[in-house]
Parts: structure tokens; C-alpha cells; sequence
């Protein structure tokens, strides 16, 4: 049997944006499950993409304390198993990774991938988010999957970069290809033993459906 699952992640809706694009739920379609990588911070998000198929979450960190989804799960799906994970690790390996980014402008992504895989019994595929960047990294049999993010600051005319610390978040991305920082869905197809990942750009803005012509 084969499964197409979607992934989501990072879609910040209620500290960022006012709801949840609509050409998220569009892309979607079709799909068996959704799985979203953390990040949702209102569960309406949850209640949106539960009108397309069913949906297994995960709490990033800027969700609520109170949320009520797991820190990471493994899913068993068509004889294959899924780790999946927000991707946040300690503060200090966090800060030494951002520092180490900023220094040389490259992100450890087989570092990051490898940790990753460290947090689970064996898995076919570990999906994550947080970075804000698509990856697809084989760490040995696993694949590690992030198709980036549906919430990119960059994407968000209403984004506020006057602090310091986001101004040297916008200089370390500035690094990064254009392509990295658009915003993303992702789809799992799952079938033969197999799971193939894929990250499918959004193309309209952000608040395209709810913000009034200025």
C-alpha cells in the first residue's frame, strides 16, 4: 500500500501570522496524514489541517508549555518508522552551533542530522523543523528530512527585524541560497520499503487571503 504523507512545520500562526495560508490546505490535498514538526503555537492549526487529513504533531519551542503534543514520536507507517522531532537541541549546543554559523556562515547540517537520529531506536526517516531551511540528509540507512518552513520572515513584509538579534539572524540567512529561505511544504511518499521526500515551494504570500489591499 502505498501512503503519501505531508509535512508542516514552523507555521507560527498566532506570534507571527493571523491564521494559517490557505495554499497550505490546497497542497495538501490528497494526502493520507499530515505531520507537523512543531511550531503551530495555536492549536487552530491542528483544527485547519484537520479538514484535509488526519494530523500527528509534535511541540516545537515556541509553543505553549501547556500543549499537549509530545516532544518527539515514532510513527510506524506502511512498515516503515518515522521519527519526528521539532529539532531543537540544549541551549548551549544551540548557541555554539549559531555562533559557529555566524563565524563562518556554513550550518553543520550532518552534525545537526546525527544528533538527530541519536534521539531514536532505529528509524527509516527522521522529519523535523526548526531550522527554517529545507535538508535532506542521509546520516547511514536514515534519511532526515526538513522541507523548511510555511512561516520564513523573509516572506513577511510585517516582520520585525529591529532588534539585534534578529538583524544578525537576517545577515546569517542572507548567506543562505534564495531558494532556502521561500516558504515550504513537504510530501513522504511511502511505498516498496521505500520513503522518498520532497519539498514543494509555496508560491502566493503569506497573508495573500486575509490581508485587506493596502
Amino acid at each position: 500500500m502505498a501512503l503519501r504523507v505531508g509535512i508542516v512545520t514552523d507555521t507560527h500562526v498566532g506570534d507571527e501570522l493571523p491564521r494559517l495560508p490557505m495554499e497550505v490546505l490546497e497542497r495538501l490535498r490528497g494526502v493520507d496524514l499530515i505531520i507537523h514538526a512543531g511550531d503551530l503555537v495555536t492549536p487552530s492549526v491542528l483544527a485547519d489541517l484537520e479538514h484535509v487529513a488526519p494530523v500527528v504533531a509534535v511541540r516545537g519551542n515556541h509553543d505553549p508549555a501547556s500543549s499537549t503534543t509530545p516532544d518527539q514520536t515514532v510513527l510506524e507507517l506502511d512498515g516503515l518508522r518515522i521519527g519526528l522531532t521539532h529539532g531543537i537541541r540544549p541551549a548551549v549546543i544551540e548557541q555554539l552551533s549559531a555562533a559557529a554559523w555566524i563565524a563562518t556562515g556554513r550550518l553543520n547540517i550532518v552534525g545537526h542530522c546525527r544528533a538527530l537520529v541519536r534521539r531514536f531506536p532505529p528509524v527509516d526517516c527522521v522529519v523535523f523543523g526548526h531550522l527554517h531551511i529545507p535538508i535532506r540528509q542521509m546520516i547511514g540507512p536514515t534519511l532526515c528530512f526538513s522541507p523548511g518552513s510555511v512561516y520564513q520572515p523573509e516572506g513577511d513584509p510585517g516582520f520585525d527585524w529591529s532588534s539585534r538579534s534578529r538583524r544578525i539572524y537576517r545577515t546569517v540567512r542572507q548567506r543562505l541560497p534564495h531558494s532556502f529561505r521561500r516558504s515550504a511544504i513537504g510530501l513522504l511518499d511511502i511505498a516498496d520499503g521505500q520513503v522518498r521526500a520532497r519539498a514543494i515551494e509555496l508560491t502566493r504570500p503569506l497573508r495573500d487571503e486575509y490581508d485587506p489591499p493596502a
